[in-house]
């Protein structure tokens, strides 16, 4: 069974999650996915009054997405 979740090998607390990010245009969410996990899916938005607004990272998955090549949405440059 594939396992989107692991242990560091190095111990302590840390877990690796291999997640699937995504953004959709026309709702203006980044989405997120555990894929084999059958239960793990969120979005996230950049509006901080939104229940789901998270503007700082919106824009670091916002970055990466534009950085593999796919679809991202327009973010001012941020350090």
């Amino acid at each position: 069974m594939i396992s989107d979740i692991r242990k560091s090998e190095k111990g302590g607390n840390t877990a690796y999650l291999n997640v699937g990010v995504w953004y959709n245009k026309e709702t203006g969410q980044i989405h997120m996915t555990l894929p084999h996990s059958g239960w793990f899916h969120t979005t996230v938005k950049e509006d901080e009054k939104s229940k789901r607004g998270h503007p700082n990272l919106y824009g670091k998955l916002a970055r990466a997405l534009k950085q593999a090549g796919v679809p991202a949405p327009e973010i001012a440059d941020s350090e």
